[in-house]
């Protein structure tokens, strides 16, 4: 099913393919004041933050639609580029819930309780530094916060402490030299076992390469030559095995990668049937977040004729050949520049865009019922 959006709305559905899925409206929030540049689930689903150049973050009602709290830091209204939610153990209590953290142009990065919209921390390398923060992510286990921008390097933080507990820039000289350009996107690789020290991550920018690092020792120690990051565009299988890149370019512009050979298990194409043209140059790809990955959400811009496209495609772990993928749905005449999927248990997922709104749509089968028992297929 394809979505037409004109000015970015969602207006019309039309069945292209047999496909038994299909894409539903949920709701659109009103307009921010500036583009949306990240979007991010909350862990239990309950709220949706939203990052933009006002330099606030909203955070909406996922239940409702409606923005429920509005985290305003004093004194600066920089960029926020991109938020992330602190993994949460059922275990924890609720004054330790609902923490998100933004990172923004100045250099800083905030800590927010979200249900009481308190600012709780205000670290990072700041304005002395000169840096501009451009990404942001959490480890699995939520003991430690990276954050990457303009300067091409990492900074890691114990997330308890807020004290700044690695600084990686650079190479190995032998496998790669590290970034030479700003970092847009970072991720930190699955922890094995419950507490484990988390000591590998990775990044991409516009330098064309994915870089691995390597916590103990400070740098990079391995790298992937090809994709161009230029935002959201960088996610992580589960097992941690595939690597998920969207690059801002004409050809190949979605590849997984095999995280251990450090080799391209597949380009998806982006549209399966006719016109090639225009290339869309992507901004965001994102992984679904059910134990297969089963489908994936991407978008971005178009390079010479504006506006641009967002798709959700249908892509099991176990598919690795170009025939695997199947359009679930697309949104035209659409800047996409950050989306994120939900959990597996409701098929939601939300995209961010150029025209300030974000749009939250569900998977659904043709027969009107959430695709799959585990809300996917």
């Amino acid at each position: 099913s394809i979505f037409q959006a004109s000015d970015g709305s969602v207006s019309s559905a039309a069945n292209m393919s047999p496909h038994p899925l299909k894409l539903e409206p949920v709701f659109v929030t009103d307009p921010f004041d500036s583009e949306v540049f990240s979007v991010r689930f909350s862990p239990d689903d309950s709220f949706l933050a939203g990052a933009g150049s006002h330099g606030c973050v909203s955070v909406f009602n996922v239940s409702t639609g409606q923005e429920a709290y509005r985290l305003s830091p004093s004194g600066s209204q920089r960029t926020v580029k991109q938020v992330c939610w602190r993994p949460e153990k059922e275990s924890a209590s609720l004054r330790t819930r609902g923490l998100l953290v933004g990172a923004s142009t100045d250099g800083s990065l905030r800590q927010w309780h979200v249900t009481s919209a308190r600012c709780l921390e205000e670290f990072g390398p700041g304005k002395e530094a000169a840096e501009q923060l451009l990404c942001v992510d959490y480890s699995h286990d939520g003991s430690r916060i990276a954050a990457g921008g303009v300067s091409q390097a990492i900074f890691v933080y114990d997330e308890e402490t807020k004290k700044q507990v690695g600084h990686l820039k650079g190479g190995d000289s032998l496998t790669t030299a590290g970034h030479s350009n700003r970092i847009l996107a970072l991720r930190f690789l699955p922890t094995s076992g419950d507490g484990g020290e988390p000591w590998s991550l990775v990044s991409g920018g516009w330098d064309n390469t994915v870089q691995f690092w390597d916590l103990r020792v400070g740098h990079a120690v391995r790298a992937i030559l090809g994709p161009h990051i230029c935002g959201d565009a960088l996610d992580i299988s589960k097992d941690g095995s595939r690597l998920l890149t969207g690059s801002w370019r004409d050809k190949d512009s979605i590849e997984i990668w095999d995280i251990g050979r450090g080799e391209r298990i597949e380009a998806i194409p982006w549209r399966k049937q006719g016109l090639e043209e225009p290339a869309c140059h992507m901004y965001t790809a994102r992984f679904s977040k059910d134990p297969h990955e089963s489908f994936i959400v991407a978008g971005g811009s178009f390079n010479s004729e504006g506006g641009g496209e967002a798709k959700v495609l249908s892509h099991g772990s176990g598919d690795t050949g170009g025939g695997g993928s199947h359009c679930v749905g697309t949104l035209v005449r659409y800047t996409c520049l950050s989306a994120d999927f939900a959990s597996s248990g409701s098929g939601m997922l939300a995209m961010g865009g150029m025209d300030g709104r974000i749009r939250v749509m569900r998977i659904a089968a043709n027969d009107g019922g959430i695709a799959g028992n585990s809300g996917y297929a």
